[in-house]
């Protein structure tokens, strides 16, 4: 799983998660279906006031979806934060939170579909934390085996707990309108791009992205698989366990693993637990790695001896996959842009115990090093970029997709590739990777560093010839690398080899 953030160059500081801005008055339900509430003050979620005394999951819920929507905190974060803050020890609880955040994120446009045709006014200028409590209650009635009254009471008792009874009642007022009307998905009229809102709960502006790297049915079948929640996949870590040996202590336990179709050291969790409570985790003998990242180190084949950089490291799973592959005898720099990155990237290198790692901080958008000249045999480039993806295990993101962004990002791309490549010896291999499925950031930026400086890219045969474990079909006769979930079960990304001639 890759944490390369869009928007942001140092995106998972801890206490940085953006606050949302006040909102405007809830719009009235048509059809008499509830009176709005005279005078409604602006929800700010992170207001004194604004944290019941006795938090309930789906009341902290319509919290977090209210600063995602609001200015773009990050999900995952958000609930991490909620779960380790003691609140929830019941498991089912804290199972239930995830769902109901994570799978709202997925289907919101869907149920923006559903919703907004029984508002006076447009979601967006409804209520931040009454929008969001519409979208958990109707994501309920849709998606999850709630029953339909405990739907609606528990959502709207969330919204009395936060907002007050004039507020609740506005909100019950909307969703009985929602039931009379069947929960109907009401889709609207004109091309796919504007209809992929309601279809694939995907904006226009990223649609319209995927539309012109991939062709409208790929995208829309990616846009589908995006709305399914993804495996948990982690990989077995060699310098403590074999995968076999992993794999019948996870049964053991209950964790109901099997093993990755393609990644050798991949396994998937039907059961799996709180990581950072997890025995297994804490002592190194796995971690968190979805299939389709743990099928890019291998592209780079290290082999014992090689001078090894990976610019873009934190938080570390393709840095120790690399020394893993290596047998923990390849000489590896690993560098990110910040201390705290870097603090982060060192912590996974410990707790895997991964020999022959050194880590500094370096930003190589700003600058090369001149002291790294000539340097290393290889190096990966795991490049910061959108994260389209991945918006099946990170749905948030999609939702804060701008039409600029690709082309933003490929600059910062283009920095980093012109900045690491002089660091490579003459025949060094450099391998390139993004989770995105946009070519704007992809093979556009692969083209564009080639022209510029004479590398020449690494072809089909070469690298099924080194026996790369990953599916054969998914390599383009140019050595493009693309794994799509919707094809290959796998998060989407993009690799290429590129030869320092």
């Amino acid at each position: 799983m890759s944490d390369k953030r869009p928007g942001s160059k140092d995106p998972r500081q801890p206490g940085k998660v953006p606050r949302p801005p006040a909102s405007g008055r809830p719009g009235a339900p048509r059809g008499g279906a509830g009176r709005r509430p005279a005078a409604v003050q602006p929800f700010n979620p992170n207001s004194p006031g604004s944290k019941p005394s006795k938090m309930t999951v789906r009341s902290e819920a319509i919290r977090i979806l209210a600063r995602v929507d609001g200015d773009g905190g990050f999900a995952d974060i958000l609930i991490d934060h909620a779960l380790r803050s003691g609140a929830f020890p019941d498991i089912r609880d804290r199972a239930l939170m995830t769902e109901l955040v994570m799978g709202t994120l997925r289907r919101r446009g869907t149920l923006d579909a559903v919703i907004s045709p029984h508002l006076s006014r447009t979601l967006e200028k409804t209520d931040l934390s009454v929008r969001n409590a519409l979208r958990l209650a109707v994501y309920q009635l849709l998606y999850m085996r709630v029953p339909e009254r405990a739907a609606l009471f528990e959502t709207v008792e969330a919204v009395k707990s936060l907002r007050g009874e004039q507020v609740a009642g506005f909100a019950n007022g909307v969703l009985r309108s929602v039931l009379r009307d069947n929960t109907r998905v009401h889709l609207p009229e004109g091309p796919w791009a504007a209809r992929v809102g309601a279809e694939c709960s995907a904006p226009e502006a990223l649609a319209t992205a995927l539309m012109r790297s991939m062709g409208g049915p790929e995208a829309s079948l990616f846009l589908a698989e995006a709305l399914e929640k993804p495996p948990f996949t982690v990989r077995a870590n060699p310098f403590c366990v074999t995968v076999g040996g992993l794999v019948a202590h996870l049964t053991d336990a209950g964790r109901e693993p099997s093993v990755c179709r393609f990644a050798p050291d991949g396994i998937k969790l039907g059961a799996p637990s709180a990581i950072h409570t997890d025995t297994d985790f804490r002592q190194g003998r796995y971690l968190v790695m979805d299939e389709g990242a743990q099928l890019i180190a291998p592209l780079l084949s290290p082999r014992e001896g090689d001078a090894i950089l990976d610019a873009c490291a934190a938080p570390g799973g393709k840095t120790t996959h690399l020394a893993a592959l290596a047998g923990g005898k390849a000489k590896i720099t690993a560098t990110d842009l910040s201390e705290a990155r870097v603090a982060k990237l060192r912590q996974t290198i410990e707790r895997l115990q991964a020999p022959g790692i050194e880590t500094f901080v370096h930003d190589w958008s700003e600058s090369t090093l001149l002291s790294a000249e000539g340097l290393f045999d290889k190096a990966l480039v795991d490049a910061p970029c959108t994260g389209m993806g991945i918006i099946r295990r990170n749905p948030d993101a999609k939702w804060h997709f701008k039409p600029e962004d690709p082309a933003r990002m490929a600059e910062l791309q283009i920095n980093i590739l012109r900045n690491v490549w002089p660091t490579l010896k003459p025949g060094g291999t450099l391998l390139y990777c993004t989770c995105s499925p946009l070519r704007e950031e992809d093979e556009a930026v692969v083209e564009r560093f080639v022209d510029d400086t004479g590398a020449t890219r690494v072809g089909r045969g070469v690298i099924l010839a080194r026996g790369w474990p990953g599916p054969h079909e998914a390599v383009s006769e140019d050595g493009y690398v693309r794994l799509l979930p919707h094809r290959h079960g796998t998060d989407g990304f993009f690799a290429a080899l590129l030869r320092k001639d």
